[in-house]
């Protein structure tokens, strides 16, 4: 009896180690905030963000304008503690007028 009660301990130690859960998921990026770059000619032309905690990614998006439309524009991804930039607003839609950033999980 005792061997068997061994081996059914054993095999649900085995699934519990085995089985993906929720307590091994990475959080989600922290301490996150966008700004404008630094300014040409008196417009700022690009946007930027950094996250400095948990895991993942954040993404810098700009709202790009020329005064009567406006146009989204977003960096690449890049890790939790790095900056992402969305480089410049298109000519079509030269001055960044909003910015904010988007994150995901790894």
């Amino acid at each position: 009896m005792k061997i068997m009660t061994l081996a059914a301990s054993l095999a649900a130690a085995a699934f519990v180690l085995v089985t993906p859960g929720v307590a091994n998921a990475e959080p989600l990026p922290t301490g996150c905030s966008s700004g404008f770059g630094y300014p040409k000619n008196g417009v700022y032309v690009y946007t930027w963000a950094k996250c400095t905690g948990g895991g993942g990614y954040v993404q810098a998006i700009a709202t790009c304008s020329n005064g009567s439309t406006r146009t989204t524009v977003r960096g690449p991804w890049a890790y939790v503690g790095s900056y992402s930039t969305t480089g410049h607003c298109p000519s079509s839609h030269p001055k960044a007028v909003a910015h904010t950033y988007g994150i995901k999980k790894y």
